[in-house]
C-alpha cells in the first residue's frame, strides 16, 4: 500500500514537529513553502518535510491537510484552500488546528465548501511532538472526524470530543486562557513590580510565600517574547470565546496588551534556536519596563 499523504499548512515551531512524528510513522508529509520565511524553510528542511511549492500540489497530493498558523491567518488560509478545492473538485479533508474562537472555525466551517470538503475542528494542547516524545494531545470534534483518526498514537494523540464544530476549538481556548493567561498575568506583575523598584523585595517575599509561582515566573517571562506575536492574536481570540459565553473579555483583552509590551522587546527579535539561555529574568524585565515606553 502507499504510503498516506499529509500537507502541513505551515511547518513553524508545531507543524514542523507534527511533520517530523508523522515521517516517522510512515507517512508522507508535503508543505508549501513558496513565500515562507526562512526560519520556516530550515525548520521544515530540518523536520524532513518534502517541498511541493503550492497549496495546488498541496491539495492534488494530500489524504489530509492539517492548518497551523498564527490566529490571525486561519481564515485567509482556509479561504485560499478552498478556492483549489472548488477548482480541483478533489475530496479533501481539511483540519483546522488553529487557536481560534468557536466563532471563528464556525465562519472557517461556513467557508470551506461541504460538497469538496469533510472540515474537522481541532485544537492542540501541548508542545510540539518532538518535545512531547508523542504525546501531544490533538482535541477535534465535527461531523466527520474519522479520516483524522488514522493520525491517533503515531506521533499525536486523538481525542474525539463529538459532532459539533467549534467543540475542539472551545477545549483549546478554556486551556490556553489558563495557561498563557497566567504567563501574562506574571510578565504584568512582574513588570510592574520592577518599575516600582520592588524587584528584589518581591522576588524574596515569593521564594519565601510562593516558590512555586517564583520558579514559574522564572521559567516563562523571559520567554513569552518568543512567542508574544502569535500569541497576542490568540489573547483576543480567547477574549472573544468568553464574551460569547458571557464571561468577562477583559481578562484577556489586558493579556493581548501584555504580549504586544513583549513583542516590543529586543528578545522578541530571537528565536528558539537563538534565544540567550543564560539571560537573567532581571535583565528580561529591565526590557520590558524600556519598552513601556515605546
Amino acid at each position: 500500500m502507499s504510503k498516506k499523504t499529509v500537507g502541513i499548512l505551515m511547518p513553524g515551531d508545531m507543524g514542523h514537529g507534527c511533520g517530523k512524528v508523522f515521517l516517522e510513522n510512515n507517512f508522507r508529509v508535503v508543505s508549501a513553502l513558496n513565500g515562507r520565511s526562512n526560519r520556516t524553510k530550515k525548520l521544515s528542511e530540518t523536520a524532513g518535510i518534502e517541498d511541493v511549492a503550492s497549496i495546488e500540489n498541496i491539495v492534488n497530493y494530500s489524504d489530509i491537510i492539517l492548518s497551523i498558523l498564527p490566529p490571525e491567518k486561519a481564515y485567509e488560509q482556509a479561504v485560499q484552500v478552498n478556492k483549489v478545492i472548488l477548482k480541483s473538485q478533489k475530496p479533501t479533508t481539511y483540519v483546522d488546528c488553529n487557536a481560534i474562537s468557536p466563532e471563528t472555525v464556525k465562519k472557517i466551517n461556513q467557508e470551506i465548501s461541504s460538497e469538496f470538503c469533510n472540515f474537522i475542528d481541532a485544537g492542540i494542547i501541548g508542545l510540539n511532538p518532538i518535545v512531547e516524545k508523542g504525546q501531544t494531545r490533538f482535541y477535534v470534534s465535527g461531523p466527520n472526524t474519522d479520516p483524522i483518526m488514522m493520525l491517533n498514537n503515531k506521533g499525536i494523540i486523538i481525542k474525539d470530543l463529538g459532532k459539533e464544530i467549534g467543540k475542539a476549538s472551545a477545549m483549546k481556548m478554556v486551556y490556553a486562557s489558563a495557561t498563557k493567561g497566567t504567563f501574562a498575568l506574571h510578565a504584568a506583575v512582574l513588570t510592574t513590580a520592577h518599575k516600582l523598584g520592588l524587584s528584589n523585595d518581591y522576588f524574596t517575599e515569593l521564594e519565601y510565600s510562593k516558590p512555586d509561582i517564583l520558579l514559574a515566573m522564572e521559567r516563562m517571562v523571559p520567554r513569552i517574547p518568543l512567542d508574544a506575536a502569535r500569541w497576542e492574536g490568540e489573547m483576543h481570540e480567547i477574549a472573544k470565546t468568553f464574551s460569547d459565553a458571557g464571561v468577562t473579555s477583559k481578562f484577556h483583552e489586558g493579556s493581548a496588551e501584555i504580549m504586544s509590551l513583549a513583542n516590543k522587546t529586543p528578545i522578541a527579535e530571537e528565536t528558539r534556536e537563538t534565544v540567550d539561555k543564560n539571560r537573567s529574568l532581571i535583565q528580561a524585565l529591565d526590557m520590558y519596563v524600556e519598552a513601556l515606553k515605546k
